[in-house]
């Protein structure tokens, strides 16, 4: 393994797979993965306590390298989907006859190298992996150093079943050194890298787009909101609350202030924030709130600013949409926000006017998610604008290039 592609042949190999070629591969590492998934854990859970016994990494980190079974099954069938799925790369779209005759199209190829940089969560090896290999890209790959015995074994795994196929294992390559020095020595380094994707802590991403010369697209955090507008279903809307609130608080889509417009005070604001206080969530609030229930605590600027990724939850009242809009456009962070309303027009300027990767109408802001958006494994959710927003598919680790078919025109114009 290397700490990064020093020639292009490993680009040039990924390239020419065919599709039948990488759905072969990958099916043939779903296999090994789930044949070798006992292995797989005795090495991490090795590690995790290792890690716990070492008080190296917070809890929430610990939890995040577990490999566990539910959850390692999911990604397995994930990478089946994705080797059945549709071929990305040679899909060619928006063909145009022009009037000299030329035909104008765009056919999508693949980016080249990624390197894959990450905190925790050893199942991004996996996904990683496959999403490159379907889209016909080299990666290198850099995981946690808590987790780093996991990942080189799920790489040697994945590398073995690519030899077996007849495909170049230089294609997964990962960074053996856990150093922070060797990170910003495969970044900053000779080889080039067409895309890095980073996901982690938010002191990590920044990090990581200060010390790279090469386009990083970044995972984002998800200071997540809900609307309660006017005419909201409020039964609906406390489901969809409590839904976004409590299924995954640690998780970047779920909800951190909730907004409920002035005509639910007293009543509805008292009774939501009962339900959450009973579900176990801290409740801070704007003085209205504070006024209508005895639960919540005072809520400051800081606390819009929050994401508690944890059982608190920030609530505001709001006199009008146009007021919940400022907020979140001031407050979020471009995640995944929501309005819970019966008015359709209402709705259309929420979606409009919210800047976000994801905006729903009566919907939990939980469903921000690969799978759930029927994208399959993902690299994380980019709340940045280009050159992805949102869940990051495998169709995102592509370009696109014209591709312009004639028959002898000369351009004879200036």
């Amino acid at each position: 393994m290397t700490s990064g592609v020093s020639d292009r042949s490993a680009v040039a190999a990924a390239a020419r797979l065919t599709g039948s070629e990488k759905r072969a591969a990958l099916h043939a590492i779903t296999a090994a993965l789930a044949e070798r998934f006992d292995e797989i854990v005795a090495t991490n859970r090795e590690e995790f306590y290792a890690a716990e016994r070492a008080g190296a990494v917070t809890s929430k980190a610990l939890r995040r390298m577990l490999v566990e079974r539910p959850r390692f099954e999911r990604i397995i069938d994930g990478v089946r989907w994705l080797a059945d799925s549709p071929d990305p790369v040679g899909e060619i779209s928006e063909l145009r006859p022009q009037p000299n005759g030329l035909v104008v199209g765009r056919m999508r190829v693949p980016l080249g190298v990624i390197a894959a940089v990450y905190e925790s969560r050893p199942e991004v090896t996996v996904e990683a992996s496959a999403m490159a290999l379907k889209s016909g890209n080299a990666i290198i790959l850099r995981g946690g150093r808590e987790s780093t015995r996991t990942n080189q074994l799920l790489v040697r795994i994945i590398q073995g079943c690519l030899v077996d196929h007849g495909v170049d294992p230089g294609i997964t390559t990962y960074v053996d050194d856990p150093s922070r020095d060797a990170l910003w020595e495969l970044l900053t380094g000779p080889d080039r890298i067409d895309l890095v994707v980073a996901r982690g802590s938010d002191a990590f991403i920044a990090e990581v787009r200060q010390r790279s010369p090469w386009p990083v697209l970044a995972s984002g955090g998800g200071n997540c909101h809900i609307y309660v507008d006017e005419s909201a279903d409020l039964v609906s809307a406390t489901r969809i609350v409590l839904n976004a609130k409590l299924t995954a608080p640690t998780m970047c889509n779920a909800v951190e202030t909730v907004l409920v417009h002035a005509c639910h005070v007293p009543g509805y604001v008292h009774e939501l924030a009962a339900e959450l206080h009973a579900a176990g969530v801290a409740v801070r609030g704007c003085p209205e709130v504070r006024a209508a229930t005895a639960v919540a605590t005072p809520a400051d600027d800081e606390d819009w600013h929050t994401e508690y990724l944890g059982p608190t939850v920030a609530v505001r009242v709001v006199p009008d949409l146009a007021t919940a809009v400022d907020h979140i456009n001031t407050y979020g962070t471009g995640h995944s926000e929501a309005i819970v309303t019966a008015d359709l027009a209402n709705a259309r300027e929420f979606q409009y006017a919210v800047d976000a990767a994801a905006v729903y109408v009566n919907a939990s802001t939980r469903f921000t998610y690969g799978y759930e958006f029927g994208l399959g494994p993902m690299l994380g959710i980019s709340t940045q604008k280009l050159h992805v927003r949102g869940p990051i598919g495998v169709t995102d680790l592509t370009s696109r290039k014209y591709v312009v078919t004639g028959a002898g025109q000369l351009r004879t114009t200036p």
